[in-house]
């Protein structure tokens, strides 16, 4: 594998160069996306895309007025081969992702690619073939990691009771509250993939596709974080029923999906790799209504369980998503209780943008777990809550320019209704019967920042005719949950005399990104983000200065896809 990306690497100069994005754009789905929403805001597109069942398969626009960056809008450029009218093959254009990590691993909504500490680089390259309905798409990803050696902390080993027996965690495993694959380091050496990427089979007709897919998925409105399923970990295999751009009805535009897929364990979650694999169902639906202008509201149900090992199985875990929310509904002679050993997240979300004004407000609310009953639920309803919540303003500036500013609050701590119900307080993306939490091959599928995180983040980013410049700014908290349920194990850790204030575990974030078009439709993107981790594995004054510097390129290349 060293080898191959050896050769890669020196092949450089014959790819000529390749378009370059930011840590959560590789290949091309974030930075074209948000660009893309950022002229809906400002009123240079008429677009009726809801931005919160992602990637759009197919995008489609009207363009009002000019705006910097015209080339990548998509058109309808010929595609490099076809017979006739309904066949036809494209491909697309290859990509090389570097960073580099000072002293421990970060990066985020990269989908395949781990940033361990050291030097990472990925390549992909792929082609697509349609003929009438059928649509395939491949675009695999090889990379490397150099996952150079970093103090993994003091609290190991764990435990888990899986299926009765008490199973220790492997010591490159996150040691989260309720203990999920969510890895640390992946390995003692250098670690290396291959990954079938952003590929899939599908149909497509009237709006609508059937697909046996890898490519990720991205559920609700946020920019930095979703309560589902984001582009952060590598894609899980799943099929997919739904659109593939929003539907036009006389009551306004529909855009829905059932999802069902199979996450998989790492190499690095448990001794022996018990678990193998668990089994996701989720239904997610949102509505444009014709009389509200740039409202979206859509919500989203996902379960997850031990992957079936038969139809029967698959069955009863589907018709879950149409079961009622409430335990008490649940209850039957065998049942007394209406517990259930499966977890379900739940949520609503909605953006609105007006588009006059070149603003858009956007939330989403989640729940983990069920409530009791309805009295339960008037009294609880935070109960297992999160929630994203953010802003985005654009201002048309001369010289066909761009200013587009982003502040996002996500609040992913669980809070201390669990305590009054009898749990500990566990964190989102975690939950004591979802053994792996909502995670794919030790990464956490909705954010690139870790379980039951608090995020402030604030983006500011000028596009023009020659590219962007970009400066953001973020305050990560990281899992207090864990912290409050263990914190005399913390207590002892830093010998006895510390409070819970003063070994809270909170990273300071500064960074400045830049994307260039250069002469012969080369595309560069520079990142460089400086950041204090206070407090690391909760121990105090355990303060670490971490850097991270990255480089996508790309070449435009003429009827060569993003």
């Amino acid at each position: 594998m060293k080898s191959l990306l050896i050769a890669l690497c020196c092949c450089w100069p014959l790819f000529a160069a390749i378009e370059a994005y930011g840590q959560s754009n590789f290949p091309s789905s974030g930075k074209d996306e948000y660009y893309l929403r950022m002229l809906q805001v400002v009123g240079v597109t008429d677009d009726g895309a809801s931005w919160m069942l992602r990637p759009y398969t197919e995008y489609e626009s009207d363009v009002i007025r000019s705006h910097p960056w015209e080339q990548m809008v998509p058109g309808d450029d010929e595609p490099i081969y076809s017979l006739g009218k309904w066949i036809s093959a494209g491909l697309y254009q290859p990509a090389w992702f570097q960073s580099y990590n000072t002293r421990l691993p970060r990066g985020a909504h990269d989908g395949a690619i781990w940033q361990g500490r050291g030097y990472n680089t990925a390549f992909t390259i792929g082609g697509e073939f349609t003929a009438g309905p059928l649509h395939v798409r491949l675009r695999p990803v090889v990379g490397m990691s150099q996952n150079r050696e970093f103090n993994l902390g003091p609290h190991r080993p764990q435990n888990k009771n899986i299926d009765g027996v008490m199973t220790p965690f492997s010591r490159y495993a996150y040691p989260t509250t309720a203990g999920i694959d969510y890895v640390q380091r992946f390995g003692d050496s250098s670690y290396s993939w291959i990954d079938p990427g952003d590929s899939s089979v599908e149909l497509r007709q009237w709006g609508v596709r059937l697909a046996y897919s890898n490519q990720r998925i991205w559920t609700g409105p946020g920019i930095n974080t979703s309560l589902h399923f984001g582009y952060n970990a590598p894609g899980f295999r799943h099929l997919y029923f739904g659109t593939y751009q929003p539907l036009k009805t006389i009551a306004g535009t529909v855009e829905f999906a059932y999802i069902f897929g199979q996450t998989r364990e790492s190499e690095y979650y448990s001794e022996g790799r018990i678990i193998g694999s668990h089994s996701i169902n989720s239904l997610v639906f949102i509505y444009r209504p014709w009389f509200s202008g740039g409202l979206s509201i859509g919500v989203a149900r996902t379960f997850y369980h031990m992957y079936p090992e038969s139809f029967s199985q698959y069955k009863n875990q589907a018709l879950k998503l149409f079961e009622a929310a409430l335990k008490e509904s649940l209850k039957d002679e065998e049942n007394p209780t209406g517990d259930d050993p499966d977890n379900q997240n739940a949520s609503v979300f909605l953006r609105y943008v007006l588009s006059d004004y070149g603003v858009e407000f956007y939330l989403e609310f989640g729940r983990n777990d069920h409530n009791m009953d309805w009295r339960d639920f008037r009294a609880h309803p935070d109960h297992f809550r999160a929630y994203v919540m953010g802003i985005n303003k654009t201002f048309l500036l001369a010289n066909n320019r761009f200013l587009g500013v982003n502040f996002e609050l996500n609040q992913l701590e669980g809070n201390r209704v669990a305590l009054a119900r009898g749990f500990g307080i566990t964190s989102w993306y975690t939950h004591a019967q979802q053994i792996l939490g909502v995670s794919n091959q030790g990464q956490l599928m909705g954010s690139g920042y870790g379980p039951g995180m608090n995020l402030q983040i604030v983006r500011a980013e000028l596009f023009d005719e020659r590219g962007s410049l970009a400066v953001k700014g973020a305050r990560i908290v990281y899992d207090n949950n864990r912290l409050d349920s263990s914190f005399e194990t913390f207590r002892n850790a830093n010998y006895g005399n510390v409070e819970r204030w003063e070994i809270r575990n909170i990273e300071y974030m500064a960074g400045v990104e830049a994307t260039a078009f250069l002469p012969y439709g080369i595309e560069l993107c520079a990142v460089i983000e400086q950041s204090l981790i206070m407090n690391q594995h909760h121990l105090r004054a355990n303060d670490y200065w971490n850097t991270r510097i990255e480089l996508v390129a790309r070449k435009q290349m003429r009827n060569w896809k993003r």
